[in-house]
């Protein structure tokens, strides 16, 4: 390949179209997590694949929605700056279904972007293994017109079909440079930054209705001793009726959310981990530019 090759590359497109699982599976191991709920990521979140001839520093942003609170419109907002500082685009789609409104506008953003910087733009057409054969073709020429482009691949992020061939797109239109971050690293998310997540995670994938957009979790109080991690965490609410759900008969629901989180939040840190689980309740917290910057939503 020659020279060795780096730059940092925007993941960008609409909400649930696998951003996330498709960065994950690039890096070789879970740094942003992942549900089947739209909005999902809410902050910009790095994931760095390193090898011995390049390394590709992906940046998935929160998915462009139609925003109707506070924190909607900063995950909007961290999308659109994420694309100021960045070496190329990936613009990731849902090749099983004709490009729609959503699609249409982040192209727009797109088009503006390039405008002012000459950007490399890669389509990642994902969930391939959803498309039926009779719209391969239609599809595909429908995002490549869309986007003004036909550099693309077709991808299945939760069975890394065609990530290696992504990852040489990529690293083609990267800038010759020395790396950005050492070679260990695997994203730029604090260990108890990650640790919140992971439990809302839990929480999304395990709840239903508005329970999975109207939760955040903070973690008060991190302790590391010599063979153990104490971490006392609040899972924020709008509702005392979302309280008494998430806490559950007997603090059953709260315990089933600790155990699945604390068992990979253990393997993320090697070390076992005491996981203290509380639900408080903010109203409107969604709404409130306090809440989001002491939840770093607004960086």
């Amino acid at each position: 390949m020659g020279e060795f090759r780096a730059g940092q590359v925007a993941l960008i497109g609409k909400p649930n179209v696998g951003k996330s699982t498709l960065m994950n599976a690039m890096v070789g191991q879970k740094v942003s997590i992942v549900s089947d709920k739209p909005q999902t990521t809410r902050r910009r979140i790095v994931g760095i694949s390193t090898t011995e001839d390049y390394q590709i520093v992906f940046v998935d942003t929160p998915g462009i929605h139609d925003a109707h609170t506070a924190l909607g419109k900063a995950m909007n907002e961290q999308a659109r700056r994420a694309l100021a500082e960045i070496d190329a685009i990936v613009f990731v789609g849902d090749v099983s279904h004709h490009p729609g409104e959503p699609d249409n506008q982040i192209a727009a953003l797109i088009r503006a972007n390039r405008k002012e910087r000459e950007l490399p733009l890669i389509l990642c057409l994902n969930k391939m293994d959803q498309l039926k054969a009779e719209n391969v073709q239609r599809n595909v020429d429908a995002f490549c017109e869309l986007l003004g482009s036909d550099n693309y691949m077709l991808t299945t992020a939760t069975q890394a079909r065609n990530i290696d061939k992504l990852a040489e797109m990529i690293v083609e239109v990267l800038p010759e440079r020395h790396p950005l971050y050492g070679p260990d690293e695997l994203t730029d998310q604090s260990s108890r930054f990650m640790a919140g997540e992971f439990v809302r995670e839990k929480i999304l994938n395990l709840t239903r209705q508005e329970i999975p957009h109207a939760t955040a979790v903070t973690v008060e109080d991190w302790s590391e001793e010599p063979h153990i991690i104490r971490v006392r965490a609040n899972i924020i609410v709008e509702k005392p009726s979302q309280r008494a759900i998430l806490i559950g008969k007997q603090g059953a629901f709260i315990k089933r959310i600790g155990t699945t989180a604390r068992q990979e939040i253990e393997e993320l840190l090697g070390k076992p981990l005491f996981l203290d689980l509380h639900v408080k309740v903010v109203e409107d917290w969604r709404m409130s530019p306090r809440i989001l910057h002491e939840l770093e939503y607004d960086q």
